[in-house]
Order: structure tokens, then C-alpha cells, then sequence
């Protein structure tokens, strides 16, 4: 297992390390204790088939530690897997003109026409993944085309249940197609950051009259970045919508409001929310049921994410353990890169992490 680079930073941040990293034990230096929490945490990331490991503390620019894993080149754009979702959301909150979230989507879509039931569908529903549309297995591949999306089947009334899946990310794309917010991703999102943009996958299975016309883009999961530039978007998400001083979204609030169907989701993050405070028990392990087991297992935790974080902690995730955490009260972002490990577990991370030891 080889290690193709490790840099502890110290200077600014290195109190601030300190005082969100806890104090130690009675003996231990703050540097000392400090250090084996990182080397913990990337050290476990790294037998869990880890590819880079970043954890950021945002203070005066201090970067505590940067671990590229296993050979991986630190300049090669990462798969983001369903992590991916997020930045259509982001540039949907990042718009001039940001939508009402409540406002029903219909009039955009002539094929939802007012008889069905799809025209109460809002874009709050959509982007909470409780709108109702059959998740997944539609179309001719494994994620929809954007035009797939918008046929697919009501299973449910828009509102009540969470289901994940790629349909309501590409039903987004296609909204933002029509309303050229595809083309503002790069501008209005991506550029500020310092992030090329235009790194996605597309859709496989596409008939040939639609490869021709134009590529429909994985917007669920198809987006590649370097550890680096996913941090730069934490940070942003850190700073309430800020980057260089300048407002890049203007409220970044509903990000990590949830819904009463969606009780550990908000607008493309996971919510280290309590589940037992949940409306319901019902509403709870109907939400559980509904939550991939490729992302995200249990692992005997009260909080979706970890017991010992903060209610204010949430994260980006994606299959293959691929990670965006966010720690407001810490002030701290951490972002995690890796391949298939199914013994992964975000509270074991955070763990030692945080508090210096395994569960």
C-alpha cells in the first residue's frame, strides 16, 4: 500500500486545529495529538481503499493534511460518483433570478400537461427526492436521458415519500436545459471556484438520432474533479455561498433544510439528523428503506452520519464511499475519494477523526 504523498500544515490554523480537533489527552502536545487524529483518519481511509484524503480547515487558507492514497495522482480528475448531484443544485441556487422552490415545474414541460398529476410536482420535491416519479429503471440504459426522465411514471404522490435515484436529477437537467442553466454551470458556478467545467460523463444507451443531436450529460453522477476543487465547493458551502469576498450564492439555507418525507435530506446533502425525532417512527423507516445501501449503510448510529458530530454536520455522498463532509461548527471541510469498500463506515472515519479512536 503505497502512500504517494503526506503534508501536515502548521502555522495559522494550528490553534484552531486545536480547539476543533478537542484538546487530548492530559500530556499529549496539541501538535502530537493533533497529528494521530489525521494519521487515524488517513490511515483508515487508506485500508478502506481510499484514493485521497483531504481534511480542510478553512482559516487564513491552513490545509491540516493532504494524503493522495494508494498511487493516485492528485492532479487527475476523480470520479464524484452521485456526489455529482449537487452541482446542478448549486448553480440552481446560484442563478440571478433563483426559482421559487415551491412554484410547481409544469409550465415548463408541455408533456406534463394540467390533468396530470405530475404538474403539483415542485421543484422543492424534486431536488428533496419526494416527488414521486419512479427513481430509477427508466429508459434504455442505466441513468435516463433528460427526455427519459421527464416520461417517467408517477409512483407516488409528489410529497409524500423519499426516492432516490437518478430520474429527478435528469428531470433537472432537462429544466435547466430549457432555461440554458446548463450552460451556466460552468460561468456561474464552476469559474468562480477556479474549476474548469464541461468534465462529465454522458449517457450511455442514447439512440443514435440523440448522440447525434446532442449528448445528454450524467448530472446524477457523471462529473469528475480533482480532491482539491470538490474542497473548494465545500469551502463555499462553508462560507454561506462566499468565495474571494463575493456572493456566489446568495442563500445557501435551503441546502440543509429537510422535508417532513425527507427527514436525513436536504437539497443533494445527508442531514446528521436524529431519525428518532422524526415526525414518525413510519415516516423514519420509510426514509431508511429508501436510503442505497451503495452509499450509505447503517452502522449502528442514531444520527444518519455520526453520534458524535454536531446536528450541523452534512455531507455529500456517492457510491464507492466517495465523501464532502461539512462542518460548520468546526469550520472544518473534509473530503474523502476512494473506490468500492463495503466495510466503509462514515462514523468509524469520523471517529477517529474527531475523537481519536475507533468505534
Amino acid at each position: 500500500m503505497s502512500l504517494r504523498s503526506l503534508r501536515f500544515h502548521s502555522g495559522a490554523g494550528l490553534l484552531f486545529v486545536l480547539v476543533v480537533l478537542g484538546s487530548g489527552c492530559a500530556g499529549t502536545s496539541p501538535v502530537a495529538d493533533r497529528q494521530e487524529r489525521l494519521e487515524q483518519a488517513r490511515t483508515y481511509s487508506a485500508e478502506k481503499a481510499g484514493d485521497a484524503l483531504l481534511v480542510c480547515v478553512w482559516i487564513d487558507g491552513s490545509l491540516v493534511l493532504e494524503a493522495y492514497q494508494n498511487g493516485y495522482d492528485p492532479e487527475e480528475p476523480h470520479a464524484m460518483t452521485e456526489i455529482s448531484m449537487l452541482f446542478p443544485i448549486l448553480t440552481i441556487l446560484a442563478a440571478d433570478d433563483a426559482p421559487d422552490l415551491d412554484t410547481p415545474i409544469a409550465d415548463v414541460f408541455p408533456e406534463w400537461d394540467s390533468s396530470s398529476a405530475k404538474s403539483e410536482i415542485t421543484l422543492s420535491q424534486l431536488l428533496h427526492f419526494t416527488s414521486g416519479l419512479k427513481p430509477e429503471g427508466v429508459g434504455r440504459g442505466e441513468i435516463p436521458t433528460f427526455g427519459e426522465a421527464l416520461s417517467a411514471p408517477l409512483v407516488r404522490p409528489p410529497g409524500t415519500s423519499f426516492r432516490f435515484g437518478p430520474t429527478a436529477i435528469q428531470v433537472l437537467g432537462s429544466l435547466m436545459r430549457k432555461t440554458s442553466d446548463v450552460e451556466l454551470m460552468k460561468d456561474h458556478f464552476f469559474l468562480p471556484l477556479d474549476i474548469p467545467g464541461g468534465r462529465w460523463q454522458t449517457v450511455s444507451g442514447e439512440s443514435p438520432a440523440a448522440r447525434s443531436a446532442e449528448l445528454t450529460p450524467r448530472l446524477y453522477d457523471g462529473a469528475q474533479l480533482t480532491a482539491r476543487e470538490l474542497g473548494r465547493i465545500g469551502r463555499l458551502l462553508l462560507q454561506d455561498g462566499r468565495w474571494n469576498g463575493k456572493h456566489v450564492i446568495e442563500d445557501v439555507t435551503p441546502l440543509t433544510e429537510p422535508t417532513a418525507a425527507s427527514p436525513g435530506f436536504g437539497l443533494g446533502v445527508w442531514l446528521n439528523t436524529d431519525l428518532r425525532a422524526a415526525d414518525s417512527a413510519e415516516t423514519a423507516s420509510s426514509f431508511w428503506k429508501q436510503v442505497p445501501e451503495r452509499l450509505l449503510l447503517p452502522r449502528g448510529q442514531d444520527r444518519l452520519i455520526y453520534d458524535g458530530a454536531s446536528v450541523g454536520l452534512f455531507m455529500a455522498a456517492g457510491r464507492y464511499n466517495q465523501r464532502l463532509y461539512v462542518f460548520p461548527s468546526r469550520r472544518m471541510v473534509v473530503v474523502r475519494l476512494g473506490r468500492a469498500d463495503r466495510t466503509w463506515s462514515d462514523a468509524a472515519f469520523l471517529a477517529r477523526l474527531l475523537d481519536g479512536k475507533p468505534l
